[in-house]
């Protein structure tokens, strides 16, 4: 079976790591590194073409995009060309079929949608919200979904099909106004958004509260219709988290500190990660899209980033604190079995899986 390629984004190590990924065991082992990227913080993956492309937020100064070519026989992943941006990232996506970046920057409270490096095209900046922690296309391309943890927040925006465009075709700063948004619990912070095969449901993780909450969408109008609201850290103890930034105290250990969530390409199970127990939750996923808490799951300290590999059978999480990866064989039942773990740069945070040709 051809190797699939793990590439973890490591902040401090400034680095990109390439892990090879064994489809049928979960065996990981290093391979190479794609250095120079300094303030590594989030990766988008562009699988299409004979080699696919890598695009890796950059927030040393200036802030950029970088853009890596990534060999499917080696997974080596080299720095391309990159692009000036007019913000901070801290999770960037790709829209369907490429071309545009989608771009969420938590200290500048703005999302921002431009052309790939190497495309012509103007950034387009969106109204978001305060501390905008994540910014996902649907499927179709028809709108793109926001979450704004400062503003307890979930915004959606009509696009423009052409790359570098937007409701408003403008790239000034405020231009672009929510086509609609749906209110969070104060307090809750939502976090990171993902949506199931269909793009019928969307799940957002709440870093201050830890719920997870489940929303049926209309493809038509992108609205969002609220269907559960459930908990990712029952049990663990914890006080609500708060809001953090650099002019902050640091909270301490015993708050909710819920960071990134994932679906099972089946949709079959959902995971999130809270970062102060260093844990995983484990839910189960019903025919309606609605969750089933099953229990929590040990990890690497401070579990930042995970992700499912293409065959579904496998978790993989990296810790901030550990400096290592590891992977989970998925039970049948939902459950994790940790059989492969590996050494990363310093302060993994984002994971993204490549199976060439797959």
């Amino acid at each position: 079976m051809p190797t699939t390629y793990v590439f973890v984004a490591c902040q401090t190590g400034e680095a990109v790591d390439t892990l090879s990924f064994d489809p049928e065991t979960g065996a990981l082992e290093h391979l190479s590194r794609a250095e120079g990227l300094t303030r590594v913080s989030a990766l988008a993956l562009d699988p299409a073409g004979p080699t696919g492309s890598l695009y890796a937020g950059v927030n040393a100064d200036p802030w950029r995009t970088a853009a890596l070519a990534l060999d499917p026989a080696t997974g080596a992943a080299t720095p391309r060309s990159v692009r000036e941006v007019p913000a901070s990232t801290c999770f960037i996506s790709l829209a369907p079929g490429g071309g545009r970046i989608f771009s969420a920057s938590y200290h500048e409270g703005l999302m921002v949608a431009y052309p790939v490096p190497g495309l012509p095209g103007d950034a387009v900046e969106y109204q978001s919200g305060r501390n905008t922690h994540s910014a996902v296309p649907s499927p179709d391309g028809r709108f793109v979904y926001a979450a704004s943890l400062g503003e307890d927040r979930i915004s959606w925006f009509a696009l423009d099909p052409a790359p570098g465009g937007g409701s408003a075709g403008e790239g000034r700063r405020g231009v672009v106004r929510p086509d609609g948004q749906v209110a969070e619990q104060p307090g809750s912070g939502p976090r990171h958004l993902r949506f199931n095969t269909a793009a019928d449901r969307l799940y957002a993780l709440h870093e201050l509260s830890g719920d997870v909450t489940v929303y049926a969408r209309d493809a038509a109008t992108g609205a969002l219709t609220l269907l559960q609201r459930i908990s990712a850290v029952e049990g663990l103890g914890l006080g609500a988290g708060s809001i953090r930034s650099t002019g902050n105290p640091d909270p301490g250990p015993d708050v909710v500190w819920c960071a990134d969530l994932r679906l099972t390409p089946d949709g079959r199970f959902l995971f999130a990660t809270e970062r102060s127990t260093s844990t995983i939750a484990r839910f189960t996923v019903d025919g309606d899209g609605r969750l089933a808490f099953l229990g929590h799951t040990p990890t690497e300290t401070q579990p930042r980033g995970i992700a499912v590999d293409p065959s579904g059978r496998f978790l993989l999480a990296c810790g901030e604190r550990s400096d290592h990866l590891t992977a989970y064989r998925i039970g049948d039942d939902g459950g994790l079995t940790a059989v492969s773990r590996a050494a990363t740069a310093g302060n993994p945070l984002w994971i993204e899986v490549w199976a060439p040709g797959g």
